[in-house]
């Protein structure tokens, strides 16, 4: 009997320094509103889905990509349908994106941008899609949905931005969100992107966010320092990798995840260079079904790409050679976006052929649907 009691005390005892110790480090906050039963409930919740997220990206090996863009993106292998698909395109800042909008907005497509969706043009909080011209009947057309924040674009896919049919081509600087959320196996999409060597993008980020006051991320602070101070204290690295991931610019990123992001670009992506942006545009056009005979088209590949025109949209700002300090430092910091950025050339050159064939089974097509009208004309005659 004495031995039982004594095995009770002791866990007795136990048990109550675990519960002290519980406390004193406030895992339950004694008077805290929130720890209850369904708080509980709720933090489990979150764990689970923690728990999950993590384990399918430890099941993601190398062949692999991304399941975002392997449901709900078409493949390359398969020629493009532009009557019903719906192009996004992945802005990377500084990296010509603001280019590709410009000559959207003068091919005169409907575009989906953040635009459309700026309070003061009063359509924010529609609770139904439309495409207008926010600047009057010569300006550009935009739906009245924000595709470049998270909750823009969760509210894009509530209102059924992609499958509405509404918007020619989206914009975003999301591409894992915004493709999961808004596209489906029912409404499959097509993704492209404008790249840039790394170091330079952060180069021309650095100076031009010290200018840029209509930017929500002006930093006239930077104007104090060099580009080699700013280099050893900035926090955006491996921005396209983590992009792809899905993963926070604090959180780290792994070969791991590369290996996916350069699978996921090969299998998925349409890649341009910002410094071919005239042969990455002609491609872009082809996959997006533009005829650029016809004389609008024309007339915008002159106005940006014709002879003696100047870049449009470009901030100068000295430049930071290869092998400097300062270009080692951000090249170190941002090593996995170089070698992704080094696949990516390896892939514009890649694609050329695939691009090109698209062009030639639509004229095939185009042909062969011009003989069968023939056909029957000849029948009814």
């Amino acid at each position: 009997m004495t031995n039982r009691w004594s095995k009770t005390d002791a866990a007795f005892l136990i048990g109550f320094c675990v519960l002290a110790t519980l406390f004193s480090l406030d895992l339950f906050p004694v008077g805290d509103e929130s720890f209850s039963p369904r708080s509980l409930k709720v933090g489990r919740a979150k764990r689970n889905r923690g728990k999950a997220r993590k384990k399918a990206t430890r099941e993601l090996g190398s062949e692999a990509i991304y399941p975002w863009a392997e449901n709900n993106l078409q493949p390359l292998t398969v020629n493009p349908d532009p009557k019903n698909e719906v192009p996004l395109f992945w802005h990377i800042p500084k990296s010509g994106g603001t280019t590709v909008e410009s000559i959207a907005e003068c091919l005169d497509l409907r575009i989906t941008n953040r635009a459309g969706a700026l309070p003061k043009f009063g359509h924010d909080n529609d609770t139904e899609l439309i495409a207008y011209r926010p600047w009057g009947a010569r300006g550009p057309t935009y739906v009245n949905a924000d595709t470049t924040s998270n909750s823009g674009i969760l509210r894009a896919e509530h209102l059924g931005l992609v499958p509405s049919g509404l918007a020619d081509i989206i914009f975003t600087s999301y591409p894992n969100l915004a493709i999961a959320h808004l596209y489906d196996e029912s409404h499959k999409g097509r993704a492209m992107g404008l790249f840039r060597h790394p170091v330079d993008r952060l180069v021309s980020k650095f100076y031009y966010l010290q200018i840029a006051d209509w930017e929500r991320t002006y930093h006239p602070n930077w104007k104090r320092l060099s580009v080699k101070q700013w280099a050893e204290v900035n926090n955006d690295n491996n921005f396209m990798v983590k992009k792809l991931a899905g993963k926070r610019m604090n959180a780290q990123v792994s070969d791991l995840d590369l290996a996916i992001a350069m699978r996921t670009l090969q299998e998925r992506f349409y890649v341009g260079m910002m410094d071919q942006m005239e042969e990455s545009i002609r491609r872009f056009n082809i996959v997006m079904g533009i005829d650029e005979t016809k004389e609008n088209t024309k007339k915008c590949m002159e106005e940006y790409f014709g002879h003696g025109v100047e870049k449009k949209n470009s901030n100068s700002h000295p430049k930071v050679e290869e092998g400097s300090e300062e270009w080692e430092i951000l090249a170190e910091k941002n090593s996995l976006d170089v070698r992704l950025y080094e696949y990516v050339l390896e892939l514009f050159d890649e694609q050329k052929e695939t691009i090109e064939s698209y062009s030639m089974s639509a004229f095939e097509e185009e042909d062969t649907t011009v003989e069968e009208e023939k056909d029957i004309v000849k029948e009814r005659e």
